[in-house]
């Protein structure tokens, strides 16, 4: 759709404004635009169209790779190029974390065009879009594998590049990891059979794998309220991290749902939270312990931004006030917590709101409740996934030790 310029630029403002960003933000924004404006007068550009942008666009990678812009500059001026793009599309503009690298941009144009089809063709499969997004992060590390060697014909593909995939993944993931990665790559080479007439890839990926898994870290229950008293209770940030916390540590639940909580999931009259899992797209009923409810009712009446039309419980402490970033999964937050107490875990096992999971489900095993039950708070499809979490009941552990009754050493070395 072709509209003039200036009646853009200010239609563009409008709708920022809307997202209540501080001044100073709003003064950059205005700011490239009015770069923008100018950019278009010198080339005699009265409307904004698709090829204006993509002229834009491309001056100012020239100009950035030329050295005439700094890195920061470029970045701000493509976003804001790209709100005008956005709201000439849609008529408004959602705030999100800008990401100025695509997931496949790394991909050449022989490997790109297959990765897309790849991720069109898993959409179509019915499968969660956790599951989607595993195999498509394989999928990507293994032509980008291909990429590096200068392979460019599919035809000629065999079992000798399938291998050489495999060991250039073996070098990004954990062992405990690689039966998952094994499982993505076949999805890959079967697609590939199908869509670029390959043969037999799928057959050279072993089926047999070396599965070594890593105790999780477990922290009694006096270092848990360490960690979740850790963040101020005098500032927004402080209050929302504790009430995050304290979630994670009393029902075990997974960061990335956290995050994803909305209002309507918690039934306050009946005391529970439901919600569907990102992971396994399964709903989980979990109750509302009382200092639970009572840490999310405290960051809501008194900490949460008002008059917020987001559904999310927890949002961000700064304008736009959104639900938080779903790529971020509590991570800084988590890190925070740990090195206020100085509760560092051992590398390899396991961090943040992994170890407050692997915690909740061994108190759990400690109070004598069955497996079924722990994999079902849990939220696992099989008690199979919680079993790991045996081997940090430490007491039971020694229970199972045998004793050297009938099979005594017969004599000493000398």
């Amino acid at each position: 759709m072709k509209i003039p310029i200036d009646e853009l630029i200010s239609k563009a403002d409008t709708e920022v404004l809307k997202l209540n960003h501080a001044a100073s933000t709003l003064t950059q924004y205005r700011w490239a635009w009015h770069r923008f404006a100018v950019f278009c007068s010198e080339h005699e550009i009265s409307e904004f169209t698709d090829e204006t942008l993509a002229v834009y666009l491309q001056f100012l990678a020239t100009e950035l790779t030329e050295g005439r812009f700094k890195e920061w500059k470029y970045k701000l001026l493509r976003k804001t190029a790209l709100v005008l793009s956005e709201v000439n599309e849609t008529g408004t503009y959602q705030w999100r974390l800008s990401r100025h690298v695509g997931p496949n941009d790394g991909l050449n144009a022989v490997f790109r065009p297959v990765q897309e089809q790849f991720e069109a063709w898993l959409a179509l499969q019915g499968l969660a879009q956790a599951t989607q997004e595993l195999r498509a992060s394989v999928g990507r590390r293994t032509l980008a594998s291909w990429q590096e060697q200068g392979i460019t014909d599919f035809q000629a593909f065999s079992g000798s590049e399938v291998a050489s995939a495999l060991l250039s993944l073996a070098e990004s993931y954990q062992p405990c990891s690689m039966g998952t990665v094994l499982s993505a790559v076949r999805v890959m080479c079967r697609f590939l059979e199908e869509s670029q007439g390959c043969s037999g890839l799928a057959r050279a990926v072993p089926r047999i794998f070396s599965r070594h898994v890593r105790h999780v870290s477990v922290l009694p229950a006096e270092k848990i309220e360490l960690l979740i008293n850790s963040p101020s209770p005098g500032t927004v940030t402080g209050v929302r991290d504790r009430a995050m916390l304290l979630l994670g540590a009393r029902t075990g639940l997974r960061p990335v749902d956290i995050i994803a909580l909305r209002l309507q999931d918690i039934d306050w009259r009946q005391g529970q939270i439901t919600l569907a899992q990102h992971k396994t797209d399964a709903v989980l009923t979990l109750p509302l312990l009382a200092d639970v409810g009572e840490a999310i009712a405290n960051y809501l009446l008194h900490d949460r931004p008002a008059g917020v039309n987001d559904e999310h419980v927890f949002l961000r402490t700064q304008a736009p006030y959104v639900g938080l970033a779903p790529s971020n999964r509590l991570h800084h937050m988590a890190a925070g917590a740990f090195t206020r107490t100085g509760n560092n875990t051992q590398p390899g096992t396991g961090h943040g709101f992994r170890v407050l999971r692997a915690s909740f489900a061994t108190r759990m095993l400690e109070g004598d409740t069955p497996l079924p039950i722990i994999s079902g708070a849990l939220g696992h499809r099989s008690i199979s996934s919680a079993k790991h979490y045996l081997a940090a009941d430490e007491e039971r552990m020694r229970a199972c030790c045998l004793d050297f009754t009938g099979i005594e050493p017969r004599g000493t070395r000398s």
